[in-house]
């Protein structure tokens, strides 16, 4: 056996894995891209189960979820694993990108991969958003409605995402071929890119430089991160059996009664103060967001002595959890 295995890591490449990396990788907090990864891996596979079931047309979109949830042999637990995993990523993408600002693992000379991870973010964001518009309920009608109202906005720039730039095809039916096809290889591309620059720049120290000299093999980290993988699915599975996720009728159009999931429930209720918060928040946040390495240029990583750094990471933290709780318990005042 010992002979077997030699002989397939010689064939493979195995070996190449067996390069060192600092012993904090073996730590959850610089493992939640793993975990990421992991709840990433689900959605493809439980969306290409799920697609089988599915009917991308505004008729019979919502009446085959339904018909996956109550005929489907396991087709709820099936459709509870998708939606949980999406849940559980929005957690650890969240977490992962607090950690690497609160280490300044953005810093010169991972720039580049900060920003990818930027775009990885708003790939994540629009998945939601579209798998969101794929149950054809009340909530899904009235998520695509806020969006065409914002295409509308940009004029011939935002005709390609409205229903006037293909006559005769459903738009939810393109919002489908998008969630399915376009989304996922842009961000499995992107993805390997910014995996690619992690080995090339190597994981980052821990901040102010402290307790780096301890190294372990990359297939350790590699077996750590797998029993991270484990306990993630387990949560998943878990989940999927206690707590159905959420699905209503096929939807009333012209009604606006709902409000979206907490993921975007946040600028629902900056929308209420100003409905432009629709266009400029996303905006904002992402300039924002693009900026930061190239605006603290400062060589240091240690949090202790990056305390401006440090009130905004929190500050931002505790404001979207404000707006988030506020969205959902705020009455709104306007319709689109």
């Amino acid at each position: 056996m010992s002979r077997l295995r030699e002989i397939l890591k010689e064939r493979l490449g195995c070996h190449l894995l067996e390069y060192e990396v600092p012993e904090h990788a073996n730590t959850v907090k610089y493992s939640l891209g793993g975990m990421t990864i992991t709840s990433l891996g689900v959605l493809i596979v439980s969306g290409i189960l799920l697609a089988q079931f599915y009917h991308p047309t505004p008729e019979r979109a919502n009446s085959s979820i339904h018909f996956l949830m109550d005929q489907v042999y396991l087709g709820w637990f099936l459709r509870g694993i998708h939606f949980w995993a999406g849940e559980i990523l929005t957690v650890t993408v969240i977490l992962h990108m607090a950690r690497i600002f609160f280490t300044a693992s953005y810093k010169n000379p991972r720039e580049v991969n900060w920003l990818i991870g930027v775009g990885l973010l708003g790939l994540m964001i629009t998945l939601m958003f579209t798998g969101t518009v794929l149950k054809w309920d009340q909530e899904a009608y009235e998520a695509l409605d806020h969006f065409l109202w914002v295409a509308a906005k940009f004029g011939i720039f935002g005709a390609p995402l409205t229903e006037k730039f293909s006559p005769g095809v459903p738009l939810l039916s393109r919002v489908y071929m998008a969630h399915i096809s376009l989304l996922p290889i842009i961000t499995i591309l992107l993805l390997g890119l910014h995996l690619f620059y992690v080995k090339y720049h190597k994981l980052s120290s821990k901040p102010g430089g402290a307790g780096n000299t301890q190294t372990i093999k990359f297939t350790q980290h590699t077996a750590y991160l797998r029993r991270a993988g484990v306990g993630a699915f387990t949560l998943i599975c878990l989940l999927a059996l206690v707590i159905a996720p959420p699905l209503g009728n096929t939807p009333v159009f012209g009604l606006e009664v709902t409000k979206p999931p907490w993921q975007f429930v946040w600028i629902y209720a900056l929308e209420n103060l100003w409905i432009p918060s629709l266009i400029a928040a996303p905006f904002l946040i992402s300039v924002g967001l693009v900026s930061i390495p190239f605006v603290d240029r400062s060589p240091e990583t240690d949090p202790k002595k990056r305390p401006i750094a440090m009130v905004i990471l929190w500050g931002s933290l505790l404001l979207f959890a404000i707006l988030v709780l506020w969205g959902k318990f705020t009455t709104m005042t306007h319709t689109m």
